[in-house]
């Protein structure tokens, strides 16, 4: 309504420009005064109609904002604090939230807001909450440079749970979704890396590695991004941003190199190009296996202390010795989630076991239940607790 009334406004103010009647000339007046009266008269009643319009407009603004009372930095009463979130996003994000939202749904989506990056230029949005499912969670329509945003009330956190450890995940996909248009504003998505996971994209690695050269490497489309956002959302909050993990790369696969591999060291997670193609040999969980692996070795070489190391080889049977590895195990295969993980080291066997905590928990389960405890309570529960990765250095 208010966007009805200010576009008749500015219509009628068009019009009212165009027969101004101090525009007619000498003489017309002379000949025909009437006619001038009659200009003069029209005019009034039109500059009089526009007066009117804009007063609607302050008014009905302030009676919109007046049914959530008015925007209150501390809100003491009762109705000022059930209608705080709406009157914020509404102020700061220009999104307006339609009657199927409770002060908790506006409560869990303006905290979401809160951690998207700063000055983002968001156009105004009309919020619906909807109980069918919806890809990631989120459908966006635009109507009149309008955006008509629909999201699935399934998305939105559970109640506190041991078996949630990261409970705003869906939402917040939903809303980078949203922010990102869809996942095609490139420069956003960059941005959310940047800021909520201190990655920045690279081209190649010839900053980083001075003797990699850029026909190596391709660039990462934006669904590509997306995905890893969706994958290290999954951590908990704490284990984000790692500082020492500063760059994703893109590698075209070789004959004698296709994998992907972390590089701690150099602070730089390289993805093959095969595990990223839609159409390629991996399907989508394999992939956020392998991404989550990555991620996992960053964690193992800073974040984990001395004790959570010894006690995770201990419990895999992991021992030193002369082999290629440089590591045995005294357990069986059936005691590892994956050969790879049975016959490399400890630190293999953990980036196998978070991978499958993550994508294929159920496995995890199946085969080594006393893995799968150790890292959903000496790790997972431990930092969604926690605020930084540091606190546990």
């Amino acid at each position: 309504m208010r966007i009805f009334l200010i576009v008749l406004a500015i219509q009628l103010a068009r019009l009212i420009k165009s027969i101004n009647p101090f525009r007619i000339s000498e003489g017309i007046l002379k000949k025909k005064p009437s006619h001038f009266v009659s200009g003069c008269a029209s005019f009034n009643f039109l500059f009089s109609f526009a007066a009117f319009l804009l007063l609607l407009i302050i008014l009905q603004s302030s009676c919109y904002v007046s049914g959530y009372n008015t925007l209150n930095k501390n809100p003491t009463s009762q109705r000022e604090k059930k209608y705080a979130a709406h009157l914020t996003l509404e102020e700061k994000y220009s999104v307006y939230l339609d009657a199927t939202w409770t002060t908790k749904d506006a409560a869990a989506l303006l905290k979401v807001f809160e951690t998207m990056p700063f000055g983002l230029n968001l156009q105004f949005s009309r919020w619906h909450i909807s109980d069918d499912d919806l890809e990631n969670g989120i459908k966006i329509e635009s109507k009149d440079k309008l955006k008509l945003v629909t999201i699935s009330r399934n998305i939105f956190p559970v109640e506190a749970s041991e078996e949630v450890l990261s409970p705003d995940k869906h939402l917040y996909y939903a809303v980078v979704q949203f922010v990102t248009e869809n996942g095609t504003n490139r420069s956003v998505i960059e941005l959310i890396l940047q800021t909520r996971y201190g990655i920045s994209v690279h081209a190649s690695l010839t900053g980083v590695a001075p003797n990699r050269t850029p026909e190596r490497y391709s660039a990462f489309e934006n669904d590509d991004l997306m995905l890893i956002i969706s994958v290290f959302e999954e951590f908990p909050p704490a284990l984000h941003k790692i500082p020492q993990l500063k760059y994703i790369v893109r590698r075209i696969d070789t004959e004698e190199r296709g994998m992907s591999y972390a590089r701690p060291g150099r602070g730089s997670i390289v993805l093959a190009e095969s595990i990223l193609m839609r159409h390629g040999p991996y399907n989508l969980n394999d992939t956020r296996k392998i991404i989550t692996h990555e991620k996992a070795h960053f964690l193992w070489a800073y974040v984990f202390n001395d004790q959570l190391k010894l006690d995770w080889a201990k419990l895999g049977g992991w021992f030193r010795d002369s082999s290629e590895s440089g590591w045995s195990t005294t357990k069986e295969r059936s005691a590892f989630v994956t050969a790879y993980a049975y016959t490399e080291n400890p630190n293999e066997d953990m980036a196998e076991s978070i991978g499958y905590y993550f994508v294929y928990p159920d496995q995890l389960r199946s085969c080594c239940p006393e893995k799968y405890e150790f890292i959903h309570n000496r790790i997972m529960l431990l930092y969604s607790k926690l605020h930084t990765p540091s606190n546990l250095m």
